[in-house]
């Protein structure tokens, strides 16, 4: 009984801290940099691609990088990956035979510019992608 009673207060401090950790997270946006194809050598291509990524959050800007399913920026479509001629990656979609890495990442960010991230205000520096962001951001102009 000696031992049980500090095991319950310990593991009611780390669920409370848990909890506590998850509730002050913030939601934000954050604008895609770059995206990488991964590979395992010598002909397979992951369904998984790494996104890097930069947001601004009070007066700084931070960067980060995390990992994304393919999937997740081509929504509802029937899609194919392998490796083609000279080690180059071939992406099939609906109508479309996208060619090389450059293409491929020039289609995802046609597809979703931006990332939504649940990040710490006390730690800003540590972010986790949470979804793509298929909408587009514009911003509106006066110029009529």
């Amino acid at each position: 009984m000696a031992i049980l009673i500090p095991l319950v207060f310990l593991f009611s401090y780390f669920f409370i801290r848990k909890i506590w950790f998850q509730l002050r997270k913030i939601r934000t946006v954050g604008t895609i940099e770059r995206i990488e194809l991964g590979y395992i050598r010598p002909n397979l291509i992951l369904p998984e691609v790494k996104v890097f990524y930069k947001y601004y959050f009070q007066s700084g800007l931070y960067f980060g990088s995390g990992y994304l399913n393919l999937s997740d920026f081509l929504t509802n479509q029937e899609f194919h990956v392998h490796m083609g001629p000279g080690e180059n990656p071939i992406l099939y979609t609906e109508d479309l035979e996208i060619i090389t890495e450059e293409h491929i990442e020039h289609y995802l960010l046609s597809k979703g510019g931006s990332v939504f991230l649940y990040l710490d205000p006390i730690e800003p520096y540590h972010s986790r992608i949470d979804s793509v962001n298929l909408n587009s951001i514009t911003v509106p102009s006066d110029l009529l």
